[in-house]
């Protein structure tokens, strides 16, 4: 029994983390309306510059190329608690830069919007991170006294002790400033009703930022206090932000109370299944730990159809604009043309880049499906994208189905997945079911795609080369790689796919489902069955991506669970909205331009070599799209951007035309309606 203590005990740690992050979040959200996804990235930022600053006496500046260090004592280390004040002060001018120049501009964005944003800050500073600092784990000294303490027969570091009284003392401050302090009135007015709070002489842009800066800062704390617990790296940190939504869902954005002590029970409750994973053997040997956020949201989820509480003050819901496909049977056949030729051209390094461009135009196309046509945001679709190309290899190696049969299951092999996914779609959206679908994609990578029965362990899972009678379709044959027909196989498949998301766009179901996008009430009474739609709509997804993750298997060879974890999932949602999320050409531009080994940045890294950047860019090209542009490079609608570039330089080039080889409209007579000559020609 004492064992179990023990590791309770130990759990107040990470428990202690979980519950500071999510009362930031719970300052985020009750003051501007914001889930903030790139808390975590935050936190993790933070505790590099704390790290730096006790060790090596330097400042961190959030920037790459240029100097970034700011030497602050000549290379010796700083004091404890000079280097945390410098890092809270860091982290406090920080949460005002971030406010002001990223959320600020997007209070009356719709929930998308707001999301898609901190997403593009969170990739921004993780890829930051990973080129400042690496991706090795920092250890750093203990910031309490960590001597063994006895207590009831439970030896145990008192520094839990000390993590446990910051938690209690933050609550309590936070809880009886914003209850009884005019600031926290001053809060809750400008959140209830922002215009109403103004007419007080509130500024509820002010009160925002306050409260903004007083999370961050709170994001830096938790990041300071774990570092000595788990070590530091920018992968694992940043995805602190699942159980720190998870506790405050619990605390449904409003109570830090409730926040806390669910904070520090998740906490306990990881450390707990660590030490029950060594008592029943017939428990997941890995991960399991890591699911246990998922499993809080959805009982949260299902115990609560808005566990996110509505704000008082309007906010626009308007969704990016939606394309309407033209001619989708020549557009196809100029692009497969055009496809071919660049197989061709290309050789090498450029042809496996077009090849790795069309996989992820595959599964960009179920974003557009899901979240452009029908509103509905998934941070899960590289996950499904896994399932489909894990089952690829399973199907071929242990049921002995060959191709085309093989890709088709695989597909419908994530069909019952992503209809697991849709079932919290069915009371929820926008914000709520984004943090589902991220603690779903979390679960997977952390139970499934490090299970080595079905990965295939470190060595990967090895993908059966496609092949018909007759016909090798492989990526590679002899010496040839990678092979024109496997290039022309992958490109039929992502034009049928494109053609079957134009299709369904054109059809009755895809007014369908944009009615359900519009307005659920309004199309359920009309006779619309809302809950099928989106269902279908997600076992659709689904399928696409699970196809996109086959092509994926082929092209590779070997697949590893690395390749769709949960950041994977968050970078595609990325960059499909950057591109156009309601467009199936911004599909294909995902693939082709952003897309992390794709066929624009692999070039760009041939020639300038600026690959390693790739991450930044799409951060910072998300941010601006956000801000700038909400409907994606690929739209017209708001009047800018290089799709209006082109589109003006297209009508200037037919304007030339027209007017040297034709003649002008204005020196050819006018047809009467039933083809006879131009009435002032006529004999009357």
């Amino acid at each position: 029994m004492s064992s179990y203590m023990l590791f309770l005990i130990l759990g107040l740690g990470s428990g202690a983390t979980y519950a500071i992050l999510g009362q930031g979040l719970v300052l985020k959200y009750r003051s501007a309306g914001v889930v903030d996804f790139a808390h975590g990235a935050v936190a993790m930022f933070i505790a590099y510059v704390f790290i730096n600053l006790r060790g090596f006496g330097e400042l961190e500046l959030p920037v790459v190329l240029i100097p970034h260090q700011i030497s602050l004592n000549g290379g010796a280390s700083l004091p404890t608690a000079l280097a945390a004040l410098i890092a809270l002060g860091y982290a406090a001018v920080l949460g005002l830069v971030l406010y002001l120049v990223v959320y600020r501009p997007l209070q009356n964005a719709s929930p998308l919007t707001r999301v898609c944003a901190s997403v593009g800050v969170m990739l921004g500073l993780e890829a930051i991170a990973v080129l400042n600092f690496s991706t090795q784990p920092v250890a750093t000294n203990p910031l309490f006294p960590s001597s063994p303490l006895k207590v009831s027969g439970v030896t145990f570091p008192e520094d839990r002790l000390f993590f446990t009284g910051v938690v209690i003392v933050v609550s309590v401050v936070l809880a009886l400033v914003y209850r009884y302090s005019r600031f926290g009135l001053a809060t809750r007015a400008a959140a209830e009703n922002g215009r109403g709070a103004a007419l007080t002489g509130i500024s509820a842009v002010r009160v925002a930022c306050q409260n903004w800066v007083i999370a961050t800062v709170l994001a830096g704390a938790a990041g300071i206090l774990i570092a000595p617990v788990a070590n530091l790296d920018p992968n694992s940190y940043t995805l602190f932000v699942v159980p720190a939504l998870a506790a405050a869902l619990v605390g449904r954005f409003q109570s830090f109370w409730i926040t806390a002590l669910a904070g520090l029970l998740m906490g306990c409750a990881q450390s707990e299944i660590n030490k029950l994973i060594t008592v029943w053997s017939w428990l997941p040997q890995q991960g399991l730990p890591d699911a246990l956020p998922f499993v809080v949201i959805i009982v949260v989820m299902a115990l609560r159809s808005r566990s996110v509480v509505a704000r008082g003050e309007d906010s626009s819901d308007r969704n990016p604009s939606i394309g309407r496909p033209r001619a989708p049977l020549r557009t196809a056949a100029a692009c497969f043309v055009a496809g071919l030729i660049l197989l061709y051209v290309f050789d090498g390094v450029l042809r496996f880049a077009f090849i790795s461009s069309l996989t992820v135009t595959c599964v960009a196309l179920s974003v557009v499906l899901l979240t452009g046509y029908v509103g509905q945001v998934s941070l899960a679709q590289m996950s499904l994208a896994g399932i489909g190309g894990f089952m690829l290899g399973h199907i071929s190696a242990s049921w002995g189905i060959g191709f085309p049969w093989s890709l088709i299951l695989a597909g419908l092999c994530a069909v019952p997945v992503g209809l697991i996914i849709g079932l919290p779609a069915l009371r929820l959206r926008g914000v709520n079911l984004a943090v589902v679908t991220l603690g779903f994609a979390a679960a997977l990578d952390a139970v499934v795609f490090t299970s080595s029965s079905f990965t295939g362990g470190i060595g990967g899972l090895p993908i059966a080369a496609p092949r018909l009678p007759g016909v090798n379709l492989a990526i590679s044959q002899g010496n040839a790689y990678p092979r024109v027909a496997f290039g022309v196989l992958v490109l039929v498949i992502t034009i049928l796919l494109g053609l079957l998301v134009a299709r369904l766009r054109l059809g009755a179901t895809g007014r369908m489902l944009l009615a359900i996008r519009s307005n659920e009430r309004a199309a359920g009474s009309v006779g619309i069955n809302v809950a099928q739609g989106k269902l279908f709509a997600f076992a659709l997804a689904a399928f696409i991506a699970g196809i996109g993750g086959a092509l994926t298997g082929y092209m590779q060879g070997e697949l590893t669970g690395d390749s769709f974890a949960a950041f994977t999932s968050i970078s595609m949602l990325a960059i499909v909205f950057v591109a156009g999320v309601g467009r199936i050409s911004g599909a294909v531009v995902a693939g082709i331009m952003f897309s992390a080994a794709g066929l624009f940045v692999t070039f760009l890294n041939i020639h300038l070599n600026i690959g390693k950047y790739q991450a930044i860019v799409a951060g910072i090209a998300l941010v601006l799209t956000a801000v700038q542009n909400p409907d994606g490079l690929a739209s017209t609608s708001t009047g800018r951007g290089p799709a209006v570039a082109i589109e003006r330089l297209c009508d200037r080039a037919a304007g030339e035309y027209r007017k040297r080889f034709r003649p002008s409209d204005e020196s050819r007579p006018a047809a009467s309606p039933n083809g006879s000559p131009p009435i002032k020609n006529r004999i009357i």
